[in-house]
């Protein structure tokens, strides 16, 4: 069984903070495998509920607070999953009647495939008591068992990691079989593929459909055709809308409907500091990267999604507040990746499918915002160089090996 970077973060928000997790993510990313693992240690305490089961909603219709029939050892805490509640229309309320009236008594662990702190169903605001807490794909650090911590990052700025064979093996599964965890374990193409095309399709028939008021759903299945070809260039609404054929706003509202469902993240240009920085569109990326047909574009993809998991898992922690950008500016110099910590841009980050020269938009940014590190991750294995210009650091390494140091 696979320990999901996450987990630290479930039971700070349960058990420290006394708050309810709220874990989301893409569908089939394992959430409810991860709130089963949470029941088993909780033993006779733990209550599971699943919307989707027919004889679950009409116990909570005959009896809402139903889990308190059930028995559990003295003075022990219980734990409450509930499992995509977020299709019950009236799922905040109920909700914050739960949590107000029993979280001394129970640990209240939700899940669900739409992002539950954006979800607009429900009228009741849930603020105060709940922590957002994201369940990525599978990643490098992950499936080596590893949760490096913002400090133990920081740490690793200070020299590339170790080659490891188990490493490269990891990296090259993923690349291929995504880091969903069924078809990364299964790695088999022929699964891959119809396991892929089958979740896009219920994501856009079954879950989208039933939960928003969008009728057209061949067009917006059109959309999310449009949307993999344009991974890691800035996402322009302008020319989807004419592709599309709807209107502005149309396309507008779709897409945020796609991130909100997990098909689809974006990543915002940086700014500050950049008096010719091109404040215009966001960078779209596949949660399923193996979707991407361009292996440079995929590889970026990958990549992406690696650090975007990272700062939201420190940003979840409290370790530190983490941002993601990339940089371009109105001269067409650009690079992929720009992490921020508490407004300090920290790393640049550019990608390469194989070895050549450092990007000089790598050094070029670097000197213009002040950033202590920049790395020019490859693809292809490749033996790490370090220099130094300008009193800065550049490194050049194989990706395999830093994305072992992203939590």
């Amino acid at each position: 069984m696979i320990k999901r970077t996450i987990e630290d973060a479930v039971r700070k928000a349960l058990h420290e903070w006394g708050k309810m997790a709220f874990v989301s993510g893409p569908r089939q990313v394992g959430k409810t495998t991860l709130a089963k693992q949470f029941l088993k240690g909780a033993g006779a305490a733990g209550t599971y509920f699943n919307w989707d089961i027919l004889t679950d909603r009409k116990r909570l219709a005959r009896d809402p607070y139903f889990f308190e029939k059930q028995p559990r050892p003295p003075g022990r805490a219980g734990l409450l999953v509930f499992d995509e509640i977020h299709k019950y229309a009236r799922w905040k309320s109920y909700l914050k009647g739960v949590y107000d009236a029993f979280h001394e008594q129970h640990r209240i662990l939700v899940t669900g495939s739409g992002r539950l702190d954006l979800y607009k169903k429900g009228g009741e605001s849930l603020l105060g008591r709940y922590v957002a807490v994201p369940l990525f794909p599978l990643t490098v650090a992950e499936l080596l068992g590893r949760r490096p911590s913002w400090k133990e990052f920081e740490a690793a700025l200070q020299a590339p990691m170790r080659a490891s064979a188990k490493a490269r093996r990891v990296f090259e599964r993923l690349f291929e079989f995504s880091g969903f965890p069924e078809p990364y374990v299964k790695a088999d193409p022929e699964f891959y593929r119809a396991w892929s095309a089958a979740r896009s399709q219920l994501l856009v028939r079954e879950d989208i459909r039933d939960a928003t008021n969008i009728r057209n759903i061949s067009l917006l299945e059109h959309l999310v055709h449009l949307v993999e070809p344009r991974v890691g260039s800035p996402l322009s609404i302008n020319s989807l809308r004419e592709d599309v054929g709807v209107a502005f706003e149309t396309v507008r509202e779709w897409l945020e409907v796609l991130s909100n469902f997990y098909y689809f993240f974006r990543v915002a240009p940086y700014s500050r500091k950049l008096s010719r920085s091109l404040l215009k569109e966001k960078k779209a990326y596949l949660y399923d990267w193996g979707e991407v047909q361009n292996p440079a574009a995929r590889f970026e993809n990958l990549v992406a999604l690696h650090l975007l998991k990272a700062v939201q898992t420190w940003s979840a922690l409290g370790e530190t507040r983490a941002e993601l950008y990339y940089v371009r500016d109105k001269d067409q110099r650009e690079v992929d990746f720009l992490l921020v910590a508490d407004r300090r841009p920290v790393v640049l980050v550019e990608c390469k499918m194989s070895d050549q020269p450092l990007a000089p938009s790598l050094l070029y940014f670097q000197e213009r915002l002040d950033v202590p590190l920049a790395i020019q991750l490859v693809f292809e294995r490749t033996r790490p160089a370090e220099w130094t210009h300008g009193g800065k650091r550049q490194w050049l390494v194989s990706a395999d090996r830093w994305l072992a140091s992203l939590s």
